[in-house]
């Protein structure tokens, strides 16, 4: 996830770090329906009829651990019958923030002699923490990133199944003809 930075979007709540309380912070969001009209724009969703999101912040020192849900119905649109359909979503949500000078940041690795960025990738890692863009964490980013990564980028509507067009019967090729002339001579 990056910060959107100086874009309005069509849903925002900005939480100031230094607002969450140690032993935590629920905060309740929901969509009025200009703002789920915009959302299905950007999403490119027929509808949106509701979207909430409930969260616990915690704050230790800087950082902030993130940990709640978000509820949807909406609608997607079938790729093999072009109908919208009903879906309904229920999304965990798990996320780190961290302010953008943390070490837990840092890239690992460093330059090779060529001036190229070496990277090493750790296989079986926690999902690196995301940063705290200044001093402020956008749970309505974060509700939309997670409500996009969840849409099936194929829907289907329930029952429906993709048959592939019957063979139709067509002309033999000339290299078919030509065979069949082989076969027939010897």
């Amino acid at each position: 996830m990056t910060p959107d930075h100086g874009h309005a979007g069509p849903f925002r709540h900005p939480v100031r770090v230094e607002t969450i309380r140690p032993r935590g912070t629920e905060i309740v969001l929901e969509a009025d329906a200009a703002q789920r009209v915009a959302i299905a724009a950007a999403l490119d969703l027929p509808s949106v009829e509701n979207l909430g999101a409930r969260y616990r912040l915690m704050r230790n020192g800087e950082r902030v651990k993130l940990e709640g849900r978000i509820e949807a119905r909406l609608h997607q649109t079938c790729v093999v019958t072009l109908d919208a359909f009903p879906v309904v979503l229920d999304v965990p949500v798990k996320l780190d923030f961290v302010p953008p000078d943390d070490p837990l940041l840092a890239v690992r690795g460093g330059e090779s002699d060529e001036g190229d960025i070496d990277i090493e990738v750790m296989l079986n890692e926690q999902d690196p923490p995301e940063p705290i863009d200044n001093g402020v964490i956008d749970l309505g980013s974060v509700t939309l990133e997670f409500l996009a990564l969840s849409l099936d980028p194929y829907p289907r509507k329930p029952g429906v199944s993709f048959e592939a067009p019957a063979a139709r019967d067509e002309e033999p090729s000339p290299f078919a003809a030509l065979a069949k002339l082989k076969r027939e001579a010897t």
